[in-house]
């Protein structure tokens, strides 16, 4: 059983590195009231962590981890994000700490949208560690939006569970024993340093009404989760360790929203007539 239970830890770290790999991650979302805008993706490295894995990559060129994607990876995220989407244009961003790029996509149609609120990793502590872990269904923001005078908008934050399993209850998170969670802390507070994942929608006309949480003038956030005041509260960071590597989404509002600074919307629909 101690074997089985550091083999997750080692899944947790291979988890935890392939995060780091994007520590700042911010989706906006402008949209007029005929439905149509666009979404502007920032995805950003710390030079720290850049200039590591092009001392670790071998016969690349300095600097080559932080290059700017490719034109046909983009597109292809572009479909991907939903039918009528097309890449528009990308360009470098360089702060004092962080590098990589912004991605610019325009849509004629906000009811066709899907977007992945989370960095989508690929990888669980459970396939990491030789373990079949069930598939589970993406969450996703989704628009639903009727034209009028005013029009109205509803933003899904979306967590359907997977179809068939409605009435299963959930799989217990195994326990972690202090030594484990000891570890898992400590790896946590090394690879979350810096991260942040930022989403919001930018309304494109005045706002006559809305039931958003976090509204300022014409931008509603919907998440906004910097780890770096999640490191700075140790009480509310050990209950969201002890979660694992795997919590659910309302496991990690509960504690996220006792900390100051992190924005998370909870309700599962926001209503927005703007004109």
């Amino acid at each position: 059983m101690a074997r089985k239970g550091l083999i997750r830890v080692a899944g947790f770290v291979v988890l935890l590195f392939s995060l780091a790999g994007c520590l700042e991650v911010s989706t906006i979302v402008s949209v007029k009231p005929d439905g149509t805008g666009t979404i502007a993706e920032r995805m950003l490295m710390s030079k720290a962590s850049l200039s590591q894995m092009s001392s670790l990559t071998e016969g690349s060129k300095k600097g080559q981890a932080g290059q700017m994607p490719d034109k046909a990876v983009l597109e292809k995220k572009s479909r991907e994000i939903g039918e009528g989407v097309h890449f528009v244009s990308v360009h470098p961003v360089v702060t004092k700490t962080h590098e990589g790029y912004e991605a610019l996509y325009a849509f004629r149609d906000i009811n066709l949208l899907q977007l992945n609120p989370n960095p989508d990793t690929g990888i669980s502590a459970d396939s990491a560690s030789g373990e079949q872990a069930p598939k589970k269904k993406k969450q996703y923001v989704r628009f639903i939006l009727k034209q009028g005078t005013p029009s109205r908008l509803v933003i899904v934050m979306d967590q359907e569970k997977e179809a068939g399993l409605s009435n299963s209850p959930a799989a217990p998170t195994p326990r972690q024993n202090p030594e484990q969670l000891k570890m898992a802390t400590g790896i946590m507070k090394q690879f979350l340093k810096g991260m942040r994942v930022f989403m919001a929608v930018d309304i494109n006309g005045s706002i006559l009404r809305t039931n958003a949480t976090h509204r300022k003038e014409k931008r509603i956030t919907l998440i906004d989760v910097d780890f770096d005041k999640l490191l700075g509260n140790p009480k509310q960071f050990a209950s969201f360790a002890a979660l694992g590597s795997d919590p659910t989404s309302v496991e990690a509002q509960k504690i996220m929203k006792k900390i100051p600074g992190i924005k998370l919307e909870t309700q599962k629909e926001v209503e927005v007539s703007f004109q």
